[in-house]
């Protein structure tokens, strides 16, 4: 079975159906489509689910059922461009229940779906054009988009992020969490990335932004970004810090205060969560429960603050529990409860 469907992808799926039913489209709108159907399968996927499950409704009018087909063929569609869970990472084959979060059916979510975007059509039908752009991912879910110019994105687990493409730049804006990006070269039109105080520039090169609290870490795989400040930033221009050069190997923490020099990084842990993995070193074990909860349907909670600092080294699967609970109940001074999708994990003899 399939895993089920990213919510924001149905919603999307939902809005363009919607948009055909309503009428003709304009030669724009075909074009809108076609690029949204061409930035991943799970789009044609979610499209053709909705479209099917409208077969179900009590409603006497035609269905489009051979719409998508016919768009279908005038492009070839990426095999690599896909929405996942984050388990798909994994080598090994499991089976997901096509069921949404309250449960059911996806057949059966995709036809309540279908019918209350039908009945609300007219308020529904402009959702895709005010998050035009707007790429989301929830907990345990990855996500990774094809742009218009080949540049490509991963999303991690709970992050946002809007593009917006001019003849002049490609702007990205990070709004929440983390995201790896292998940018097209286009000298004519710098690919900037901007999230929270860091505007990052570039132009043909690979490189991770992750926003955590206040501060922005960018690190560079291939070529060379600029970190420059915010131009939205607070703060004062005479304080600004000038453009800090990221090469590859090199990392830059950006703060509401201004940028930090760069250093060397380890690459490895900073784009684990590509490869479904956290990794850690000397990581307060307040900061691992964060990362595991990003990623995880299982909770880790601390049960005292005196654990927070309690430094955590190694390799631990970011879809599997198993491995960091193991080793969590291998220290002898910490006590590991587990309840249902809560992970408790206390101070012995508190």
């Amino acid at each position: 079975m399939s895993a089920p469907l990213n919510e924001q992808v149905l919603m999307e799926a939902s809005t363009w159906f919607i948009e055909y039913r309503s009428g003709p489209l304009s030669a724009n709108a075909q074009e809108e489509f076609l690029a949204w159907l061409r930035r991943s399968p799970e789009h044609i996927r979610a499209y053709l689910d909705v479209s099917r499950a409208y077969v179900d409704l009590p409603v006497a009018s035609e269905v489009p059922q051979g719409e998508v087909e016919r768009l279908l063929a005038k492009f070839e569609v990426r095999e690599n461009d896909k929405v996942v869970a984050l388990d798909e990472r994994t080598h090994r084959h499991v089976g997901v229940p096509a069921t949404g979060p309250r449960g059911g059916s996806l057949r059966s979510r995709l036809t309540l779906a279908a019918s209350v975007l039908l009945v609300i059509g007219g308020a529904i039908s402009g959702y895709f054009w005010t998050q035009r752009g707007l790429y989301v991912t929830g907990r345990g879910e990855s996500r990774t988009v094809t742009l218009e110019d080949a540049s490509r994105i991963e999303l991690n687990a709970y992050s946002r992020l809007r593009v917006r493409y001019s003849k002049s730049e490609r702007d990205v804006e990070l709004l929440e969490g983390q995201a790896f990006f292998q940018v097209a070269k286009d000298k004519q039109r710098p690919f900037v990335v901007r999230a929270g105080d860091a505007r990052v520039r570039a132009v043909g090169t690979e490189f991770d932004v992750y926003r955590h609290g206040s501060e922005t870490t960018v690190t560079v795989l291939e070529g060379t970004v600029a970190v420059l400040p915010d131009v939205t930033s607070a703060l004062p221009s005479r304080l600004a810090k000038p453009d800090l050069l990221v090469t590859a190997g090199e990392q830059a923490i950006v703060t509401p205060e201004g940028n930090q020099k760069a250093r060397t990084a380890n690459v490895s842990a900073a784009t684990a969560w590509t490869r479904g993995q956290l990794e850690f070193d000397e990581t307060p074990l307040s900061e691992v429960a964060d990362e595991f909860n990003r990623s995880s349907t299982r909770v880790l909670v601390l049960d005292s603050h005196s654990l927070n600092d309690l430094r955590i080294s190694g390799v631990y699967s970011s879809v599997d529990p198993t491995s960091l609970i193991l080793f969590l109940k291998s220290q002898p001074d910490l006590l590991v409860i587990e309840s249902g999708n809560r992970i408790e994990v206390q101070a012995r003899g508190h």
